[in-house]
């Protein structure tokens, strides 16, 4: 997956996957929108939040900047998709027995505190 930076010229900056360029526009695939908080940092946003689309055309008369996504961008987007997963996960738990639920969430806060290779 090739995760680019966008900046388009109402300032708004993107993080997304990069699925490739038209004639005179880029094809982004789960888009997510950086905002910074003043007091927490920064935190992501789905772009298409209240959409059934998960990817976007932008005419590159839109963009200011496109570039390969830093270090710190591809950390913002994977948080963003991991936090997104335990809330779908959390939501899923509504329709099971609340002995299920407890081992489901146990096997979840196990998880996070695993060691990472």
């Amino acid at each position: 997956m090739k995760l680019v930076h966008i900046k388009l010229k109402n300032g708004i900056d993107l993080i997304a996957e990069d699925l490739g360029k038209g004639m005179d526009c880029v094809n982004l695939m789960n888009p997510v929108q950086v905002k910074i908080h003043p007091t927490k940092g920064f935190y992501a946003q789905s772009y298409l939040l209240f959409s059934v689309e998960n990817s976007v055309i932008i005419d590159n008369s839109d963009i200011v900047l496109k570039s390969d996504a830093n270090k710190r961008a591809e950390e913002i987007y994977e948080s963003f998709f991991e936090e997104v997963k335990e809330r779908d996960f959390i939501d899923r738990l509504d329709d099971v027995s609340d002995e299920e639920a407890e081992e489901h969430l146990m096997a979840l806060i196990d998880s996070r505190d695993a060691t990472k290779h």
